[in-house]
């Protein structure tokens, strides 16, 4: 596909060419290019908000599904599959939290919880609880669909619609007795042991592990994990990176790979060298 196909235009932050393997939060708008048999989940009681979602999805070439309530989503879980899900955390027969939780202990699909909770500590409590995103209400749908596309752009999903991306096993990455498939978010140990990670702590960690030996601050894992700057008193990148210290370190007090440079950000040690 060249520059000039009919219909397309593309803007990449940072002026980027390499458009379909870019870091950088690309706003993409191809048509179908981005959306072929993609499935999204609304999970939200309130009428208003999931009618505008799904019109407004549906119209960008996604399949919409809908749950008003907890026992709804998980039958539609049963029954099909779906490749991420918005879910809002105030549900009259369930709270986000625990559904998020609960999700995660099975479900690999990218989260993104719906709140009108502002408040840094409800976000913090999400993302640590496994979710990729936390959008505040109300909702801007195309600031909601800028994150939805780059949740999907990185976990792969809509892989077979991109001639030009990378064949499946081209993000693997090999540190001392680990290997992490970026792409399935498999992260395994030597002795047998595996994890399946989020798609957001997969990123991270083949970014730190591409880099290994680089300082890197929060504003760089930021741009790279979700494709947006680091703002003052965002705690995600933080988050992230005592989940992957979590997995990873035989003393997470005491990394050995994942290493705070103070002041700066965080170094990665390929070794585990201290």
């Amino acid at each position: 596909m060249n520059s000039g196909e009919a219909g397309a235009t593309k803007k990449c932050t940072f002026g980027c060419k390499m458009l379909l393997n870019c870091n950088a939060w690309c706003t993409i708008e191809l048509g179908s290019f981005l959306t072929q048999s993609l499935t999204i989940m609304i999970v939200d009681d309130d009428p208003d908000i999931t009618n505008l979602l799904e019109v407004y999805l549906s119209e960008e070439g996604y399949e919409v599904v809908v749950a008003h309530t907890a026992q709804a989503m998980w039958e539609l879980l049963d029954s099909q599959t779906i490749d991420l899900i918005l879910l809002d955390i105030m549900l009259p027969d369930g709270d986000g939290f625990d559904l998020t939780r609960k999700l995660r202990e099975t479900l690999t699909s990218p989260l993104i919880i719906l709140s009108r909770k502002s408040d840094s500590i409800d976000q913090i409590v999400g993302l640590e609880l496994g979710a990729d995103d936390y959008v505040t209400k109300p909702l801007e749908p195309r600031n909601l669909l800028a994150r939805i596309r780059s949740l999907l752009r990185r976990t792969n999903l809509n892989n077979a619609a991109q001639p030009a991306a990378p064949a499946a096993g081209d993000k693997h990455i090999r540190f001392a007795e680990w290997s992490l498939d970026a792409q399935t978010h498999r992260l395994t140990h030597d002795n047998g042991d595996e994890f399946t990670l989020s798609a957001n702590e997969a990123e991270l960690l083949y970014f730190l592990a591409s880099n290994s030996g680089q300082v890197l601050s929060r504003n760089d894992l930021s741009v790279a994990v979700s494709g947006r700057e680091w703002e003052y008193m965002d705690r995600s990148i933080d988050i992230l990176i005592a989940r992957l210290r979590k997995r990873i370190e035989r003393e997470p007090a005491e990394p050995e790979f994942i290493q705070t440079v103070r002041g700066k950000g965080y170094v990665f040690s390929s070794s585990g060298d201290n």
